[in-house]
């Protein structure tokens, strides 16, 4: 049985702690911090035993195996920092930090400590996604050529948010270059990024903006186009195509059933699933699944530091080139 304590009790912290208790049968989440009244009563509902008012109580405990890092951006360096001197095992929400440095420091500490660290980039873990990987390993669309990634959220996070997220490229897009370069399985060489401000949110104040164009060229040669807006009138639209010489494979957004209406007016299907939350909830759940499972193995992680790094850079290279209204090279 593997032992796990959390911090940050926000939304995605009490869904990877709901994750571990239901779902992971050869774990469990033992501990938490920081603990404060609202908290426990679901601390209670999932049998979570010890509470702390403070992270650095809490990884003091010597019953702790692993940590789950679900805290705001700001802390997963310090977070991991004192997790891997304590010798325990990390499980972290991406980002690891806005730094390039930093997170250059974290993926060399862990490696070096022997720690079993994961990234939380969860859409890896989507079933869809998965069958959409298998169905380019076998190569069914042939060598990937072109892929288009379409990344638009319903609405955009409160300005208060906004203010300390690092960006779109770094908050949002992250993601989406992950998925490019887990898909692609190659490393890119040059990004080309455009974009603009359109809805009512001043995020020029904050070096922000909330719709942008990305162009990623791999080493290979596969070109990649992410498209995203912080603002989607029609819901939570997530949409892969994946062009080779073979063909096309593509992901289709995950509707809230799968009845179809005709009437005088047409066809009509249901929306689309609203939020990251509801859209990615089995990907949640496979993530941990899988940590809990390689590290029980001793197998290294699915997804490492070194991704997060990756995928830092790309983000990094995307704002320069907005910034600059030139493509930027990757060295």
């Amino acid at each position: 049985m593997l032992n796990f304590g959390i911090v940050g009790l926000g939304r995605i912290g009490k869904v990877h702690l709901s994750n571990i208790q239901r779902y992971c049968t050869n774990a469990k989440v033992i501990a938490a911090s920081p603990v404060k009244s609202k908290d426990k009563l679901f601390l209670k509902e999932n049998g979570v035993e010890f509470h702390f008012d403070h992270y650095d109580q809490m990884i003091k405990e010597p019953k702790l195996d692993a940590i789950i890092i679900a805290s705001p951006t700001a802390f997963h360096y310090e977070h991991i920092l004192l997790a891997a001197k304590a010798g325990k095992h990390i499980f972290c929400e991406k980002p690891i930090d806005l730094n390039y440095e930093k997170v250059k420091t974290v993926s060399e500490l862990v490696a070096s400590a022997g720690i079993h660290f994961m990234l939380g980039f969860n859409r890896r873990f989507d079933p869809h996604i998965m069958q959409l990987k298998k169905a380019i390993k076998m190569g069914k669309a042939g060598t990937p050529r072109i892929i288009k990634i379409t990344s638009r959220d319903p609405e955009p996070p409160p300005i208060d948010f906004i203010k300390n997220s690092g960006g779109l490229f770094l908050d949002m897009s992250i993601h989406d270059f992950d998925m490019a370069r887990y898909l692609v399985e190659d490393e890119v060489v040059k990004v080309i990024a455009n974009g603009s401000v359109f809805g009512d949110l001043e995020m020029q104040k904050y070096d922000d903006i909330d719709t942008a164009v990305i162009t990623l060229i791999f080493q290979k040669g596969c070109m990649v186009q992410i498209d995203n807006s912080r603002y989607c009138s029609y819901g939570y639209d997530q949409r892969i195509e994946v062009f080779g010489e073979k063909g096309m494979l593509a992901t289709q957004n995950v509707l809230e059933d799968k009845i179809i209406t005709a009437d005088k007016f047409g066809h009509h299907n249901s929306r689309a699933k609203y939020f990251f939350i509801e859209r990615y909830s089995d990907s949640y759940r496979n993530e941990l699944i899988d940590f809990v499972k390689t590290l029980q193995n001793k197998k290294a992680p699915n997804i490492s530091a070194e991704d997060g790094l990756a995928s830092l850079a790309i983000a990094i290279a995307a704002k320069k080139s907005l910034k600059e209204n030139e493509p930027v090279n990757l060295s």
